[in-house]
């Protein structure tokens, strides 16, 4: 059977990763594989009902292409028996693996790298919702009616901000037991 691909539209947020994953691994007992996302939304597929996955996120930064700490950091994770699939803004990186029935393999096995995962997730979160506050105030000088639309706006990006920091904590706090 020839192997086709198909696109899907989908907008996931940062701390809601565990949701991402349930969606890759649905589709993959699907026979519809994840090869890469495009623009946050547009997953990649491959159709390929004789193998189902396993997937994982991870949310890693400062990769150098000098030191090609990439290759090491994915290297870790081959060691572990993962395959490195794709990433996105050369920061969320997506693992898989072979499903087996019975298993839920997980990239972090010890609470300390969970907590770090979630920390390091929730840091981004924080610095967007510091920088757009600087923004908003210089914005929110300028006159007439765009400062209501302005207002309106921020308004919800900060709830929205808000809303994944208050939910990061929440896993960090279980995290740490």
């Amino acid at each position: 059977m020839a192997e086709t691909m198909e696109k899907r539209y989908r907008l996931s947020l940062s701390w809601e990763h565990d949701k991402e994953e349930n969606y890759l691994n649905r589709l993959s007992a699907e026979g519809l594989h994840f090869e890469k996302i495009s623009g946050f939304v547009r997953y990649t597929l491959k159709r390929d009902p004789s193998v189902r996955y396993t997937y994982r996120l991870d949310y890693q930064g400062g990769f150098n292409k000098k030191t090609n700490n990439k290759q090491e950091y994915i290297g870790l994770f081959e060691d572990a028996g993962w395959e490195y699939v794709s990433s996105y803004g050369n920061m969320w990186h997506y693992f898989r693996r072979e499903w087996r029935e019975g298993e839920e393999p997980q990239l972090y096995t010890d609470r300390e790298s969970m907590v770090g995962f979630y920390k390091r997730i929730q840091s981004v979160i924080l610095i967007l919702f510091l920088s757009n506050l600087i923004i908003m105030s210089v914005n929110i000088l300028r006159p007439g009616p765009i400062r209501i639309v302005l207002l309106f706006l921020y308004a919800f990006l900060f709830a929205v901000l808000g809303v994944g920091y208050a939910k990061l904590n929440k896993k960090i706090k279980q995290a740490e037991g």
